[in-house]
This record gives C-alpha cells, structure tokens and sequence, in this order.
C-alpha cells in the first residue's frame, strides 16, 4: 500500500540514485591545481590509521602493509590535499621484487605510487599478498608496484604512476622528483 510518506521516499531515494550515477557517468574531473601534487623536496605524512598526519620514516612502512600519504610543502609545512591525485600509496618490497627500471625511484625497498586507479579515479588501497599487487577494490583492477605499476589485471589500462622518493636526514621519505606520469585515468 502506497503513502503519501513512502512515495516522498521513493521519489527521494530515486533521485539520489540518478544523482549518483549522473555523477559516475560524468567520469573524473581534476581535482586541483598541478602544483598541490607531490614535488621534488617535499616530504610525506601518513594520510589515514592510528598514524594520520605523522610524518612517514622508512621503518613505519611494513612488507604487506601499504600505507596511504601526502606530500607536505617542507617550506610551508602546508600538507598538499587540494587534488585527491595527490594521494600516494606506499609499499615495501623484497628487493627481488622490483625490477631494474623501478629500483632508481625507490628506496630502502619501499616503492611510492599514485594511490588513485588509472581506470575511473578510485583509490587504490588494496593488497594481494600472492604476487605483491596493488588493488583496487571498485573495479578489481591490480597493478604491481615492483614493475613501475604495471597493470596485471584489468579493467585498467594505463600504469599508476611512480612517485621518486629518497631517505630524508632523519629516515623520513623525501619526494626525490614528481610523479613519473600524470596520476589518474586516462583522460
């Protein structure tokens, strides 16, 4: 039996679901200016868990356990958060796990990327501990940190980006240059 209330619900509740696939359907948009994206010098603090806002140091990054960050302007102390395509994941690996054109870029086995999938913007902050991927878990796509964010499975297309990174005076991460690619899908 149909109510004036339960019809108002329904109408509500229609609306709101047009209005999120409207939103889908729009694709990503960029979400702020390029130089609020990590550059050479800034350093990173953890951006979720028990550690949010810490500064991110070498041994905080466990093997297995990705960990999400933003870059801070070290001149300001501004944490770069105006572009969601800043987000950066961070990932330690077995040295024989990263291959020859990655190794440059990375430090102490640690590997920094984009955290935002190349396929429709999600982050990705998933892990499969059974050939050391990223994934993302709004589509299934994975990609393989140890390989400059080679995609393994689809839907996604394009690498994650690398993000170059060095060991900072006090084991801090330090941004060694920006992101090698533009973070984000393919537009």
């Amino acid at each position: 039996m149909s109510t004036p209330e339960n019809s108002k619900f329904m109408m509500d509740r229609r609306a709101t679901l047009l209005g999120v696939a409207g939103c889908c359907l729009a694709g990503p948009v960029w979400a702020g200016p390029e130089e609020d994206l990590p550059a050479k010098g800034d350093t990173l603090v953890f951006d979720d868990g028990p550690l949010e806002g810490k500064p991110v140091t070498f041994d905080a990054i466990k093997a297995g356990e990705p960990a999400l960050a933003v870059a801070v302007d070290t001149a300001s102390g501004i944490k770069k958060t105006e572009s969601r395509f800043a987000k950066i994941i961070l990932v330690r690996l077995p040295e024989a796990d990263i291959d020859e054109d990655t190794k440059p870029f990375t430090a102490d086995g640690v590997v920094a990327l984009s955290a935002i999938c190349t396929h429709q913007g999600c982050t990705t902050t998933g892990w499969n501990p059974d050939n050391n991927s990223l994934l993302c878990f709004c589509h299934g796509s994975e990609f393989v940190p140890g390989e400059g964010g080679r995609v393994e499975k689809g839907p996604a297309r394009k690498r994650i980006p690398v993000l170059p990174i060095a060991k900072g005076e006090t084991g801090v991460i330090v941004v060694d240059a920006g992101f090698r690619g533009k973070p984000g899908p393919s537009t």
